[in-house]
């Protein structure tokens, strides 16, 4: 139904707009929405039956839900990685997406109550910051690009000369060795205070995850818990994200920081790192009746819709994507010096384990 009063009735059939005099209707029935209905039909089907999620597919594209077919051909792709239906289905569902994307940017908008201003008005860290996460976070087996002077292993030489070799082309020849090897002598020593001086040029893996599953452009949070309705908008609560620009490394790094830190009324972290699968991050975005920490109930007075899961299970792609990530994360949890809302750092007189190094 695309709308309704008390003389007429317009409905989308075949992508055409058909209008109904409400006198000739005997009765309306208005269905549930169709991320509703989809989790209904998904429920039903094994995640083997191929065929069915297929037609599944078909359901959700002859609706114009692209998005959420995507994402099941992305769940089937896992399973069958050389399907060769779901792989030219998902490139032409692709394709449409970005057509129909382009068609709609260059629609003319017009202003809403509920639309966030142009400029994001929420703190965001600054480049050092997220500098120094980059460089927690860092995977040594597989690092980003990242430079580290010279100057910076001098400087921890000069501080702790009884740790390093007498002779001066053994220590020239630390300096000659790779910015690996010199991370890995940074970390040996939990050197923290120099960690800032590594200059980490580009995200590390588990960021890139969480760019492209969770809080970028293309993830869930950002699209689900982050929107102007809900965390993202003027009565977010407690938990409040950023939503401006979600792929730039200022919002990406600060929804970080923010779901970290924080801790449910009862003190439950919202991540759980120690049990990823118990995290109410992930729990907070299932089907209620399946979920260890419900949603609250919404009035849809205030919010203009009720709140709709993410997940329809454990077993849903991006829930297995989200604790997998939670999992990649540098356990245990550094003190990085600042918390959210940002405020001054403070001394630090123990910041927590540096990153391991297999080096003994």
């Amino acid at each position: 139904m695309i709308s309704s009063d008390d003389e007429s009735v317009v409905l989308r059939i075949n992508g055409i707009d058909t209008t109904y005099r409400r006198s000739r209707i005997a009765s309306i029935k208005v269905l549930p929405p169709i991320e509703d209905r989809y989790l209904i039909l998904r429920e039903s089907l094994p995640d083997s039956d191929i065929d069915g999620r297929l037609l599944l597919v078909d359901w959700l594209r002859d609706r114009r839900a692209y998005e959420l077919a995507i994402q099941e051909l992305d769940s089937i792709l896992e399973v069958e990685p050389n399907h060769p239906q779901a792989k030219t289905l998902k490139t032409w569902l692709e394709q449409h997406l970005k057509l129909a994307q382009s068609r709609s940017e260059r629609k003319p908008k017009q202003a809403t109550p509920n639309r966030r201003p142009v400029k994001a008005t929420e703190p965001t860290l600054t480049a050092e910051q997220i500098n120094l996460i980059r460089v927690y976070e860092i995977d040594l087996d597989n690092p980003p690009k990242f430079i580290i002077d010279n100057d910076t292993i001098r400087e921890l030489i000069a501080r702790s000369p009884e740790k390093f070799p007498v002779d001066e082309k053994a220590r020239e020849a630390i300096l000659d060795g790779t910015d690996l090897d010199k991370l890995k002598l940074l970390f040996r020593h939990r050197a923290r205070d120099l960690y800032q001086k590594v200059r980490i040029l580009e995200d590390p893996d588990s960021f890139k995850d969480f760019k492209q599953h969770i809080a970028g452009k293309t993830g869930w949070m950002i699209n689900s818990c982050a929107t102007v309705r809900c965390h993202g908008g003027e009565n977010a609560g407690e938990l409040r994200l950023i939503s401006y620009n979600p792929n730039s490394p200022e919002s990406l790094y600060s929804n970080f920081v923010i779901i970290d830190q924080f801790k449910l009324k009862d003190g439950s972290p919202l991540i759980n790192h120690t049990e990823p699968d118990r995290s109410p991050l992930v729990h907070l975005g299932m089907v209620r009746s399946r979920s260890l920490y419900p949603h609250p109930e919404l009035d849809p007075t205030k919010f203009g819709r009720d709140w709709k899961p993410v997940f329809r299970s454990t077993n849903a792609t991006n829930f297995k994507r989200t604790t997998e990530w939670i999992r990649s994360l540098y356990t245990p949890r550094p003190d990085y010096g600042f918390n959210y809302p940002l405020q001054p750092a403070t001394p630090n007189t123990d910041p927590g384990e540096p990153p391991t190094s297999p080096e003994p």
